[in-house]
């Protein structure tokens, strides 16, 4: 394991730790973040993604790190080894949120909402974000300067348009710290995330034709 791979699962365990510690701090039943959850995320994320960016790409996000994948963005080593650090990330921001905050016997989310539309909200609002996401890689347009704007901007949205379906989660990682532990949220992101990346290679990849 060389170091340069190494640097990489640093930095997306530190980002999913501080994403996910963001949210839970934010849902804190005894005494709720002044600012609403949603921005809670999008501004941590687009904060991680300048802090971190430039060192793992910032996926802090096993969906993400798919619609990588299937984009040919990053190979299958990467990919198996960023969902590894990122679900340990979730799992320690909760342990360590735990530590001072009393949860009660409910938890945060584990009496989320479960219906046939929470795993149709989280795909779609996946998919959202992922194609903001991908645009990032694809777009030349979009400069390092304004990626954390557009990233933590696509995540926002996201959150908006699946926020009526399902609790607008988005990242199994963050699911699993939340203990919103139902396929919903833990498999249904990778289906947005494929979309998304899909969309976003359709639109924006180079012509194979010249005018």
């Amino acid at each position: 394991m060389n170091y340069t791979f190494i640097q990489k699962l640093s930095a997306e365990l530190i980002g999913t730790f501080i994403l996910a510690a963001a949210v839970l701090t934010s849902l804190t039943p005894t005494n709720p973040f002044p600012i609403a959850t949603p921005i809670a995320a999008g501004l941590a994320l687009g904060l991680c993604v300048y802090l971190l960016g430039g060192i793992s790409g910032c996926h802090i996000n096993p969906a993400i790190s798919f619609s990588m994948l299937i984009s040919k963005k990053i190979s299958f080593k990467d990919f198996l080894g960023y969902v590894i650090v990122q679900i340990c990330g979730g799992v320690l921001a909760l342990l360590m949120v735990t530590m001072y905050v009393p949860l009660g016997q409910e938890g945060w989310l584990v009496s989320h909402k479960a219906s046939v539309f929470s795993g149709i909200g989280e795909a779609l609002g996946t998919a959202f974000f992922s194609f903001g996401v991908m645009s990032t890689t694809y777009n030349k347009d979009i400069s390092k300067a304004t990626s954390g704007i557009v990233v933590g901007g696509s995540l926002l949205l996201g959150l908006i348009v699946s926020h009526n379906a399902s609790y607008g989660i988005l990242n199994p990682a963050v699911a699993l710290a939340t203990k919103a532990w139902s396929w919903d949220y833990l498999f249904m992101p990778f289906v947005g995330g494929a979309v998304g990346a899909l969309i976003s290679y359709l639109l924006f990849r180079p012509s194979k034709h010249t005018q």
